[in-house]
């Protein structure tokens, strides 16, 4: 894989973030991190975050990041676009996004600083900082805060050629369309806020979108994806309406449980431990058995539509 318009093709799919899953001792458990990554890419995943928020980023220490990006990297390789996620302070953001080019990553994804006084000078100044520590890699900035405008990207742009896209989060599809339309930077937007948003923002010029239901269903997210692209807005609907209980969960409560109901979907499937590291927590009863609930109506109509 080569060149910045090599990875930017690869990167119009389903971005997935991974779970980190947690072996009884509390660690990582890193054979099966290695299991999960190759069983999403196996199923046709053409790109993979590792050390994303649904993989719990902020709640692993340095070590434990490192060994994540080295066990995904390891067992995927060049199957599908590898982005790590970096950030935290400058110095760390940096050191880390060496790191993952020297263990062969193709992107890295600068997660949204968590300092509460960020100005949007600050945020120019501290991404394209990050983007020069890799000039050989492809970056995509993760924006989350509305304060961040179309003007301030393509001032970004303009200090960082490497800078081929961005993760946009704001949870408002007309800030989306306006920051998108007030950008003058060529660039590949990914809808950051999963498949409840992916077909608005993809109307507003979106080419991809990131998803941790990937890690339940990951034939849904790519039913999706395949509507977005034929334009076929019905099938899109239908996908939408099917999973919009699974994320409403996830979003409630300002995305309090966005983790732990991704990870308790896992479990009751087989494929990992519920367990979440504080402040993130395991979910109450009431909401396993609407799991429950959700996974065999996907399993009903998929049986259906096999019959």
């Amino acid at each position: 894989m080569t060149g910045y318009h090599d990875i930017v093709a690869r990167l119009q799919t389903v971005v997935g973030i991974p779970v980190v899953p947690y072996g009884s001792d509390g660690g990582v458990d890193l054979a099966l991190t290695a299991t999960l990554a190759d069983r999403l890419v196996g199923s046709g995943l053409g790109a993979i975050t590792p050390n994303g928020n649904t993989g719990e980023f902020y709640a692993l220490s340095p070590p434990e990041r490192a060994d994540v990006a080295r066990t995904v990297l390891d067992v995927v390789g060049d199957r599908a676009v590898v982005i790590v996620g970096v950030g935290l302070d400058p110095a760390t953001a940096k050191a880390e996004a060496r790191q993952a080019a020297e263990l062969g990553a193709h992107a890295i994804m600068v997660h949204q600083p968590v300092l509460p006084y960020m100005s949007r000078a600050g945020w120019v100044e501290y991404t394209a900082a990050v983007a020069s520590a890799v000039p050989g890699l492809a970056v995509l900035p993760y924006v989350s805060s509305p304060a961040i405008r179309g003007t301030d990207i393509a001032a970004l742009v303009q200090q960082a050629p490497n800078v081929v896209g961005l993760k946009y989060s704001v949870p408002d599809p007309v800030a989306f369309a306006e920051t998108v339309q007030e950008t003058d930077a060529d660039l590949l937007w990914i809808a950051g806020l999963a498949e409840s948003y992916a077909p608005s923002a993809w109307h507003a010029g979106a080419r991809a979108f990131t998803s941790g239901l990937v890690n339940v269903a990951p034939e849904i997210s790519f039913g999706l994806l395949d509507a977005l692209r034929q334009d076929d807005t019905e099938r899109a609907a239908a996908v939408w309406r099917r999973i919009r209980r699974f994320e409403q969960l996830r979003a409630r409560d300002r995305s309090a449980d966005n983790v732990s109901v991704v990870k308790e979907a896992m479990h009751q499937l087989g494929l990992c431990d519920r367990s979440v590291r504080p402040p993130s927590t395991t979910l109450p009863d009431a909401d396993r058995a609407d799991i429950a609930r959700i996974l065999e109506d996907w399993n009903s109509n998929d049986r259906k539509a096999r019959a």
